[in-house]
């Protein structure tokens, strides 16, 4: 949900939008999902959750350099051919589920991969012609190319301005960070350059923007290839019920933060665009990456649950009955939490990209010059990559070394 500023003429902004509305009616059906979930995962019996998801699971875990050390020679050849988890030896379950479920045992590279990675996730500002601003989250996921939810860029579903009028006036803040002594890093902020490329789905849809930036900082100092990007893929087993996600975000409109406990995947359908989850999130995280344990991008976090009175009344995060007058910063939110699948984002925008490379025109208020569709194409270069490809250096633009230094890579292979 997008962090709104307190401003006299926001009017319509305080309105409880109708994409929390929904996902929370639907979050609110998940109870049983959830405790089934959780009975699981005290049980050790992750594995079993769903079979044929965690079948993918286990044959993409074994592929990876990350983590196919976790089993021995002849488990991970199990793995690779044994289709039902359901029938593995019990050496295979056992190295399976420590893989899956055990969250609290976690390589140092995720420190490092993650840092890395929290780089690509910056504040959005968007923001209205009269001065009105939202916060939202969004990150990088091609050169120059950032993803936040369609309704953090368009207000029109509470009668405020429809995405093209949002989009020019909006900015994004990239390193707005705490430091451990209490100091806050140099931010760079970026123009949003939707002339060059603009691509989204409404949010009762898949309710995602892709927009190209501004190639330099508004001061010029920085160039938004410095910040690399999320490499993405469409392909199936990037995570299974009971694993734990990970959401880096700007909740509030603060500084960024990370989500790392209490944060398991509740829900995986595949008749379904969504995934469910817990994880804290507040106002201000939507568009936000949801991360597996490899840190490949599952979701774009897009709603969560509202937390309702016996008589089905909105709550305030002080307990009592929440109105628009106060704010929508000031709605109490509870653990479940919807965001778009990945998978689904992709494969809407090759549908977007075949139709554009026969046609050469785009729907308005989108908008796809070549540049743009350069940009797009190395994107799309991962659709489905194995995860090998996606734990590559996180890519950056290429810098000279000092004369007296020897060339280095700015991150090294996590592994």
């Amino acid at each position: 949900m997008p962090s709104a500023t307190s401003l006299p003429s926001e009017g319509a902004m305080n309105r409880l939008r109708p994409v929390y509305e929904q996902a929370s009616a639907r979050l609110d059906g998940k109870a049983g999902t959830r405790a089934q979930t959780h009975k699981h995962i005290a049980s050790r019996t992750v594995r079993l959750l769903d079979p044929p998801v965690t079948s993918m699971r286990a044959k993409r875990l074994v592929q990876s350099a990350l983590t196919a050390s976790a089993f021995d020679g002849e488990v991970a050849q199990e793995l690779r051919e044994q289709p039902d988890v359901s029938q593995l030896s019990a050496r295979a379950q056992n190295q399976l589920e420590r893989v899956v479920n055990d969250a609290d045992f976690l390589p140092v590279w995720f420190l490092q991969r993650g840092a890395d990675l929290r780089r690509t996730v910056a504040q959005v500002q968007a923001r209205s012609p009269a001065g009105v601003q939202m916060n939202g989250t969004g990150f990088l996921v091609g050169p120059g190319l950032l993803l936040t939810n369609a309704h953090v860029l368009d207000w029109s579903d509470i009668g405020g301005e429809s995405l093209d009028v949002i989009v020019h006036g909006s900015t994004v803040v990239f390193d707005f960070e705490q430091r451990f002594d209490g100091s806050y890093a140099p931010m760079a902020t970026f123009r949003l350059d939707p002339e060059t490329l603009l691509l989204a789905s409404p949010w009762n849809e898949l309710d995602y923007v892709l927009v190209a930036l501004a190639p330099r900082s508004v001061d010029g100092k920085v160039a938004v290839t410095d910040y690399g990007y999320n490499r993405l893929t469409a392909e199936l087993g990037k995570v299974a019920r009971g694993e734990p996600v990970f959401i880096i975000q700007h909740p509030l409109g603060k500084e960024k933060q990370v989500v790392l406990n209490e944060n398991r995947l509740i829900e995986r359908d595949e008749r379904s665009t969504v995934l469910v989850y817990e994880a804290d999130t507040n106002s201000g995280s939507s568009g936000s990456p949801v991360y597996n344990r490899q840190w490949e991008v599952v979701a774009l976090h897009h709603a969560p649950q509202i937390a309702r009175n016996e008589n089905g009344e909105v709550l305030s995060i002080d307990g009592g009955v929440w109105t628009e007058a106060q704010g929508p910063d000031r709605i109490q939110f509870l653990a479940l939490n919807e965001g778009i699948r990945i998978s689904s984002i992709l494969h809407d925008l090759i549908r977007v990209f075949g139709d554009y490379r026969q046609s050469n025109a785009i729907q308005a208020p989108q908008r796809l010059t070549s540049e743009g569709a350069g940009k797009l194409e190395i994107m799309l270069q991962t659709l489905g990559a194995t995860p090998d490809a996606l734990v590559a250096p996180v890519p950056v633009a290429e810098k000279a070394p000092a004369q007296d230094a020897s060339p280095t890579r700015r991150y090294p292979r996590p592994d």
